[in-house]
């Protein structure tokens, strides 16, 4: 049988065609399982823009499927992770409104509040944990939501405050978050060393003095040096009738006098700070891993989370 060149090529594009549409059709099928791991690869992966394109993927394709609320969740998670907490707040905050009574939305307050926290909203974040134990019918939720309203007050140096939350927690969970360990550790806070930055000021007075009142002796010994070298040269041009370079000189003082100052008060807050946040650290060593469950296919998922 002879074919015509012309008809030939064309039966060879049409099943060329024909099979690639048959391909192409084959690679857009998708299934949820598969579709939800793969998104789930990608958060695990630290591919957190993929991830989110991928769950938003399987929310437009499965919109019926039981793990969308989970995949929503999961979209906060990866703006969370990828350091977008106002983005990661606003999903959260849509899912404490929109899955009341199911374990989800406890999950979602936390995290609410972690993204507050993090933005340094520490207000805010108590709020969120306020409002959640407000609905929360759970009491290991609830006395979760207490610890770690402590450790927010903790962060903010309200001791009396962190006390009173710890203390609230029932006695089922004291052992657990290691209460009576804690309580004891924060109540050595009257023991943290401080510095009065109004008095090393006024030791500084003194070049120096403010600086050797905040157990800096570098930083007193080059100050006294600095300024008792300028009062000097000052004091030579003016009486050597150099009444011009005596002023530059003077004026030039005048700048490192009050600086002088304003370094020593400066250091009387750095050193308390640094007594404060080694003060939170030793506390945080009492703090174990927090657990908690959230809900996944054929059961709930223990989920462990760690704080940088």
């Amino acid at each position: 049988m002879r074919f015509h060149r012309p008809i030939f090529s064309l039966l060879v594009l049409g099943l060329v065609l024909l099979a690639a549409a048959a391909n192409a059709s084959d690679g857009l099928t998708i299934d949820a399982d598969s579709q939800y791991r793969f998104a789930q690869s990608r958060l695990d992966a630290d591919a957190f823009d993929e991830a989110i394109a991928e769950f938003n993927r399987f929310i437009h394709f499965f919109p019926e499927d039981h793990r969308v609320p989970r995949a929503r969740f999961q979209t906060g998670v990866a703006h969370y992770r990828a350091g977008r907490f106002p983005a990661a707040a606003e999903v959260f905050d849509r899912q404490t409104r929109n899955y009341e009574g199911l374990p989800l939305q406890d999950e979602a307050f936390f995290m609410l509040s972690r993204s507050h926290a993090d933005q340094g909203m520490i207000g805010q974040a108590l709020l969120d944990l306020h409002n959640l134990m407000a609905v929360a019918s759970d009491v290991d939720v609830i006395d979760r939501a207490r610890y770690e309203q402590g450790w927010l007050h903790v962060e903010q140096g309200q001791w009396q405050q962190a006390d009173q939350a710890f203390d609230a927690i029932t006695p089922a969970n004291r052992s657990r978050y290691r209460i009576a360990d804690l309580r004891q550790s924060l109540a050595a806070h009257d023991a943290i060393p401080t510095k009065n930055p109004t008095l090393a000021g006024t030791l500084s007075i003194i070049p120096g003095g403010g600086q050797l009142y905040c157990n800096r002796y570098r930083d007193a010994l080059t100050a006294f040096l600095v300024n008792a070298g300028l009062i000097l040269a000052s004091w030579e041009a003016f009486d050597n009738d150099l009444p011009a370079l005596g002023g530059v000189i003077a004026f030039v003082e005048f700048g490192f006098y009050a600086g002088n100052i304003y370094g020593a008060m400066s250091s009387a807050h750095k050193f308390n700070r640094d007594r404060m946040d080694a003060f939170k650290n030793r506390l945080n060593r009492n703090r174990p891993m927090p657990l908690s469950l959230a809900p996944a296919p054929g059961g709930a998922a223990l989920l462990l989370s760690f704080d940088f």
